[in-house]
């Protein structure tokens, strides 16, 4: 079941067939890939459909959509890990879909523990209402879940195009007032004392003393031929790391880090909008959000669901409340 669960999220096709019935000529993509499945195994044969008990034969519509969440979860949780402690950017855009509901797309930018620039999408959220009270709500939520924590954000981007710019800009104001570092400092009111001690003295101090380590380090990676050909910050953000460099000279790796977070352009919450396009489609357009989130994020993530064993999917999905029986090992074999 497993694997035909992955090969169907991996290609984005559906799952429900129109007349799943035994007498139909086509039951839908997941019955008949099994099918095709189980009369290619004798092992898989003995276990599925006809073989296996009448009250347990584990194709149900909610067995289908409780695997493809345990795929999402250890997609997420893989994610969310990768992240660990580090600062991030998020990216949003709202988009109707082809069932005329107005979904939230959430991604996130950060760099990874090899000084990498990754954007990994969140999840989408459908919400009812777009004001920028309910959009913040609705994000609110989604850290909350994750265990995201809006301290260590450091950027937000919008779609600067969209009919939504108003509530985005709300959105973005709502976030800058729980965290102004999240894209820009929060004008506060101060004595000229506080101004010329903080703002002008200790800022030339601290700006004297990282141009000094920075270029101290400048003139190390000068000498050193593995930065040769470096042409842009992400590449040299990556050696700095790989030469262990940034244990050596933390806070000016942190000040690069803080830079390639910053969101530029939102084309990887656009790319979400395409596949959501390919994920519900017309003849799909009554799937519901939870089952959408789930499906689209095994289905744009891919490259970390393909190193995801089956193992860590199943170990979730064997504590979900609607599993009555535990998958044989046969779920392990992949299709050939």
């Amino acid at each position: 079941m497993l694997d035909v669960t992955r090969f169907l999220l991996k290609q984005g096709l559906s799952f429900r067939g129109h007349d799943e019935l035994s007498n139909s000529l086509n039951r839908g993509n997941f019955l008949e890939l099994l099918q095709w499945y189980s009369k290619r195994n004798e092992e898989v044969s003995k276990v599925v459909n006809q073989n296996a008990p009448g009250n347990n034969q584990m194709i149900s519509p909610a067995i289908q959509k409780d695997l493809t969440r345990a795929c999402a979860y250890e997609i997420t949780l893989s994610i969310i890990e990768d992240i660990g402690n580090n600062i991030f950017s998020l990216m949003v855009d709202e988009s109707r879909d082809i069932s005329v509901k107005e979904q939230m797309r959430v991604v996130l930018r950060y760099v990874n523990k090899r000084g990498q620039v990754i954007e990994r999408f969140l999840a989408i959220v459908h919400v009812s209402d777009t004001s920028s009270r309910s959009l913040k709500d609705a994000i609110d939520a989604l850290f909350v879940k994750h265990g995201l924590s809006l301290s260590r954000l450091r950027g937000q981007g919008y779609d600067g195009t969209s009919n939504m710019r108003g509530e985005f800009n709300g959105l973005k104001s709502l976030i800058l007032q729980e965290n102004p570092y999240a894209s820009r400092r929060r004008r506060q009111v101060i004595t000229n004392l506080h101004y010329y001690r903080v703002e002008v003295f200790y800022q030339v101090v601290d700006s004297v003393i990282q141009e000094i380590v920075f270029q101290k380090l400048t003139q190390n990676c000068l000498v050193d031929p593995n930065f040769s050909g470096i042409e842009d910050l992400g590449s040299f953000a990556q050696k700095i790391v790989e030469t262990l460099k940034n244990q050596a000279y933390p806070l000016v790796y942190r000040l690069i880090e803080m830079t390639l977070v910053l969101p530029v352009v939102t084309a990887s919450v656009e790319r979400v909008f395409s596949a959501m396009k390919t994920i519900k489609t017309y003849l799909r357009n009554i799937m519901g959000d939870e089952w959408m989130n789930d499906s689209l994020v095994v289905y744009i993530e891919k490259d970390i669901f393909s190193t995801i064993e089956n193992e860590q999917i199943l170990q979730y999905f064997q504590k979900m409340k609607s599993c009555k029986m535990q998958l044989s090992h046969l779920s392990y074999l992949r299709i050939t």
